[in-house]
């Protein structure tokens, strides 16, 4: 409005005009035609308003059609006349002869916006002024659908805050109605560890059930600290989010973590990894699997984040039993690494379906499934994706090679992490 009204001055002021007008189209409720309705005028008198409002009423019957059909039928045209604008300081039954008025479309990227109406008297407009009145209606007319932008982006900002805040209250729901039965599931396991004799065999897939309801537990808490991220903005202003925006990586990996920082300490790989031995052997008796493991005892210590170690060695576990057909194999392989004893290489080699050559190079690739994504086994493309990023925090390393050295069928993962005492 400021610049219109500017815009309307300058015609004034520069150029004489008498009387000016920017209308401005407004669609009706349940679509039909457009209303042309008048939204700044110079000079802002009673009379003028008064004269262009009854105007206006003239005007809505059929905008912007009847003006798209006359630049139609006037494309050499780009001043016509506007018989019923009259000045303040004119009668209305002055001569048409004694003013001369200009009436250009408001139009940017194809879209009309509305109109320009100005006049002045007794002296006719010459090519120069025409000219310059074009660029104030094209500078109108870029102002107007930059506002229409923006109000466009508020109305969408506002619908996205509020599924946002219906998102966060079925999430929240959902959180809350899946804790129950997850204390249930802990106690259960609890009470399976007491009843069952030491050395029985099970006890140990009792123990993985107290552990992974725990794990559980944890990555809920995560996930409820994710869901309370406050919308960003503040009114009708986007602000940012300090720690999204300047701590990126931390972020993006504390979701996945039970702890509030990302820590590299010594940690036994046994430790973390039998414990996923455990839950794979069941897992791989229930789909008719071979689980073949080869786990030294006396490892040295790895640089590594306990939390994240386990995710990742998870996360590839249960791809290599995941896709494996029944009969089929998994061989889980600890042993130092070559490459002067200063890293220690786990591979976990399966007999499974493989990894087309096309994929591999994207594998990594957060949402990435390739074939996979029409199969018959579900999954999220976020795995694999997830464990490069928390291996390179370790800063350690990870490949996939499919088929494996020295066989044609099945995939082979390997990771390398830094000793402590490694070079």
């Amino acid at each position: 409005m400021a610049l219109c009204r500017a815009q309307l001055r300058l015609l004034s002021d520069s150029l004489g005009a008498s009387l000016s007008v920017v209308y401005m189209t407004e669609e009706l409720e349940g679509g039909g035609e457009s209303k042309l309705l008048p939204i700044a005028i110079y000079p802002e008198t009673g009379i003028a308003w008064s004269e262009v409002m009854n105007q206006s009423m003239d005007s809505t019957s059929s905008f912007p059609d009847r003006f798209a059909r006359q630049l139609a039928g006037n494309e050499d045209r780009q001043v016509t006349t506007l018989a019923k604008l009259k000045s303040p300081e004119r009668g209305a039954d002055e001569s048409q002869s004694q003013r001369h008025q200009i009436l250009l479309p408001l139009v940017s990227d194809g879209t009309i916006l509305g109109l320009l109406a100005t006049t002045r008297e007794i002296e006719p407009w010459n090519s120069a002024e025409q000219t310059e009145i074009q660029q104030i209606a094209q500078t109108i007319a870029l102002a107007g659908i930059l506002d229409r932008r923006h109000n466009w982006i508020a109305r969408e900002l506002k619908q996205q805050q509020q599924l946002q805040l219906q998102q966060q209250d079925l999430l929240h729901n959902l959180l809350h109605q899946l804790r129950n039965p997850l204390t249930a599931i802990r106690t259960f396991g609890k009470l399976l560890i007491k009843r069952l004799q030491p050395g029985d065999p099970n006890r140990g897939f009792a123990g993985s059930i107290v552990r992974e309801s725990d794990r559980l537990q944890e990555l809920l808490k995560h996930l409820e600290s994710a869901i309370d991220i406050p919308l960003i903005t503040d009114g009708d202003r986007l602000r940012s989010l300090p720690a999204v925006q300047n701590e990126t990586s931390s972020y993006s990996a504390n979701l996945l973590l039970p702890d509030a920082a990302f820590r590299i300490e010594s940690c036994q790989l046994t430790d973390v990894l039998d414990p996923l031995v455990v839950s794979a052997e069941a897992i791989a008796q229930d789909r008719n699997l071979n689980l073949y493991t080869h786990i030294p005892r006396d490892l040295p210590l790895v640089q590594a984040h306990p939390a994240a170690l386990r995710e990742v060695l998870s996360n590839l576990i249960d791809n290599a039993l995941k896709y494996t057909p029944a009969q089929g194999e998994v061989d889980i392989d600890v042993e130092l690494a070559d490459s002067g004893n200063s890293q220690l290489q786990i591979c976990i080699r399966d007999t499974g379906m493989g990894i087309p050559p096309q994929d591999l190079d994207n594998l990594f690739t957060r949402h990435y499934r390739g074939v996979q994504a029409h199969g018959s086994i579900a999954g999220t493309g976020l795995g694999l994706a997830i464990a490069k990023e928390l291996v390179t925090h370790m800063h350690g390393k990870i490949e996939v090679t499919s088929p494996p050295p020295g066989g044609d069928r099945g995939t082979e993962f390997m990771l390398w992490l830094q000793l402590v005492n490694g070079e």
